[in-house]
């Protein structure tokens, strides 16, 4: 529990300004950063110490446009800012603004201004400004408002002391209120108050404009219509007075070689080519640079099993170690390369600006299925993990497009996903090239593009099903593009693969070590774990009669009852299939071979010919590109659209498709 004495530091901004990265700096924590929207889902919190008694408790909280609570992500921040409870009270408030787009980034430190909470605005993209010709007169500026103004640069550090101390002074700006509403405005705001014994009126005014959004409130009178829109004009009036009085920038050298790139890289054509090109190259290196660490990852754990059985005395602890607990540990590491490959390619994409290019680039080809570029930024940010990307639809105003892209993320292809498909493919498909191209690498690239054109699918045909009465706004803020930090790329791919180590890790080898128990015991025979050999015919155990059980329903897509018990059990988490398999398979096998030996070699006792064959291999792959099989997953679903009917819906509607896809590939095959 932190300590009640920290003070509490709130980062408020807007998306892309450095947020994510001056938290890493402030806490020493390694928070993810990405350069496009959206990466932030939920307030995150560190604890430092900045002076001698100081603890500062410092809260990330979501990238905003206003605090206007028209999303979910702005009622978060808002929620935040507003609470009175000692406990839960904001004490400081560091504003970051974008030296190079200071217009609309002034327009929410505004706003939080006139809250009455001491504030900095910490102005970012210090290089780049000095790179373009910009000058920001930060004295005037602090004067004018009230506060401190401070130069910074979250990539090397620069100015975060200033930054430390200018906090730790900071006072409520003395030049309050920037906005002050008239007329019709006045009247409602001032009843406002009255009713919530509210003493800041642009609280209350804040309040006001949430509660009035409620379909069934009536605890006060609607606000006059133009209330926003009112405020804006107000607001951004002033800022175009302080950027006039206290900026400058050199025309010369503001001329954006951005600009120049963005006509070929957003370009309707070339700029689809570079994308499918980037994509293409991404599956390419995915199995050509990964194949020899996975080999030898693989390879070792293999010879360490076999070194363990020979030196070793036989029996249950040395039977649980090299038959469930080492081929769980392998169902993890052995796609660490993959994993790590994938991970660095979306940061490199994030961390260069180029992230948001695919937004942009997208949103012509989304606009037909009902959705706009932001349902993008969750599409894209699946291809990690289904789970933030679900959350991420929290910055998306309309509410029927949010619905519609939760309801299809699950189909984009994860990294929960990506170990199963290199198993498979590995195991079923021709290492071999034609024109310099891996048949394994297009297997897998053509596997994401069946992921999403499933989602576009599904969204198309929700959209006929409930379709919209006007097509939603697309605004999308381009940043600069810069050169990948080296620090930023190995932190976010360091992050992202112990995520999926520590946690899918535990739940592998958890459910590995229960596999070795119902695939080592038997409701009918006791084993007997002193000899070399099983202790007990796997068919005889508990999951051989629990297999057996199952496997009629499953029989028609291919599964035998070893692949059956594994598809069952990674609805607890895909990446478990890897895990369950090699747990199986381990148990009834004598010489240790790997994972991949032992699947290779599997016979089909129906035929005498090799089991995993390519209509085996194919539905296998297509049942895991459909099915919602992951717990995590549906729990999230649940808890962001309010609806346990709405996650339940969709996971049986996604396994029917999942079944129905794979019985028909099936048959097709073989």
């Amino acid at each position: 529990m932190p300590d009640k004495k920290a003070l509490r530091i709130a980062l408020v901004g807007r998306p892309n300004t450095g947020k994510s990265s001056l938290f890493n700096r402030l806490t020493g924590l390694n928070q993810k950063v990405g350069n496009y929207p959206g990466v932030t889902m939920e307030r995150t919190t560190g604890l430092a110490k900045w002076a001698p008694g100081v603890l500062a408790e410092v809260i990330d909280l979501p990238g905003v446009y206003s605090l206007h609570a028209s999303s979910t992500d702005e009622e978060v921040v808002m929620d935040a800012l507003l609470q009175e409870a000692p406990e839960e009270r904001i004490d400081r408030v560091i504003g970051l603004a974008d030296g190079t787009n200071l217009k609309t980034c002034l327009f929410v430190f505004s706003q939080v201004l006139d809250l009455g909470i001491p504030a900095v605005l910490a102005v970012t993209m210090r290089d780049e400004m000095e790179r373009r010709g910009m000058e920001l007169k930060t004295e005037e500026l602090s004067e004018t408002l009230g506060c401190a103004v401070i130069l910074v640069n979250t990539r090397t550090g620069d100015g975060l002391d200033a930054l430390r101390e200018a906090v730790l002074r900071a006072e409520p700006s003395p030049k309050l209120p920037f906005f002050q509403p008239g007329g019709l405005h006045l009247r409602w705001l001032a009843q406002v108050q009255e009713d919530q014994s509210m003493a800041m009126p642009y609280r209350a005014w804040l309040w006001g404009l949430k509660e009035s959004q409620k379909p069934h409130s009536t605890a006060l009178q609607q606000p006059p219509q133009r209330a926003r829109t009112d405020e804006a004009i107000q607001r951004y009036r002033q800022v175009n007075q302080w950027l006039r009085d206290f900026f400058e920038a050199d025309p010369v050298k503001d001329r954006r070689w951005t600009a120049r790139l963005d006509r070929v890289v957003v370009h309707p054509v070339w700029g689809s080519f570079i994308l499918f090109g980037l994509l293409f190259l991404l599956f390419q290196g995915l199995f050509y640079g990964s194949e020899a660490p996975m080999n030898f990852i693989d390879d070792q754990l293999a010879a360490l099993s076999t070194w363990l059985t020979s030196v070793g005395p036989p029996g249950f602890l040395m039977h649980l170690v090299s038959k469930g607990v080492l081929p769980g540990i392998a169902g993890v590491l052995m796609f660490i390369p993959q994993i790590a490959l994938l991970f660095g390619f979306i940061s490199l994409l994030e961390e260069s600006g180029y992230m948001a290019r695919v937004v942009f680039i997208m949103d012509r080809f989304m606009r037909p299925f009902g959705l706009s570029g932001k349902s993008v930024v969750p599409m894209v940010s699946g291809t990690a993990c289904a789970i933030p990307a679900i959350m991420s639809t929290r910055n998306m105003e309309n509410s029927r497009e949010r619905f519609l892209a939760i309801a299809v993320t699950p189909l984009i292809t994860c990294s929960a996903r990506l170990p199963v498909y290199a198993l498979l493919i590995g195991l079923v498909i021709p290492n071999s090239s034609f024109l310099g191209m891996n048949f394994r690498g297009v297997v897998l690239l053509a596997l994401y593009a069946l992921g999403f054109v499933a989602a576009l699918a599904g969204s198309a045909i929700l959209n006929r099903w409930m379709p919209a009465k006007k097509t939603p706004a697309f605004l999308l803020e381009m940043p600069p593009y810069r050169w990948p930090q080296g620090r930023n790329v190995i932190t976010s791919v360091w992050n992202r693969t112990k995520s999926f180590v520590t946690e899918a890790g535990k739940i592998i080898l958890a459910i590995s070590i229960l596999l070795w128990f119902l695939a080592s015991f038997g409701p009918n025979k006791a084993p007997d774990f002193t000899q070399e050999r099983a202790p007990l015919a796997i068919e005889e155990s508990y999951i051989g009669h629990a297999g057996k059980a199952i496997e009629p329903i499953m029989a028609p897509l291919g599964f035998d009852w070893k692949v059956s018990v594994a598809v069952v059990s990674s609805f607890v988490a895909r990446e478990v299939f890897v895990g369950t398999m090699a747990t199986l398979y381990s148990v009834d096998d004598e010489d240790n071979a790997t994972i991949r030996a032992q699947m290779a070699r599997e016979v089909d006792p129906r035929t005498g010919q090799p089991y995993f064959t390519l209509a085996v291999g194919v539905s296998i792959l297509l049942f895991y590109a459909f099915a919602m099989q992951c717990m995590s997953t549906f729990a999230v679903v649940a808890r962001e659209t309010q609806s346990y009917r709405f996650a339940i819906i969709q996971f049986l509607v996604l396994g029917l498709l999942a079944y129905g896809v794979a019985w028909v590939a099936y048959a097709l095959l073989s």
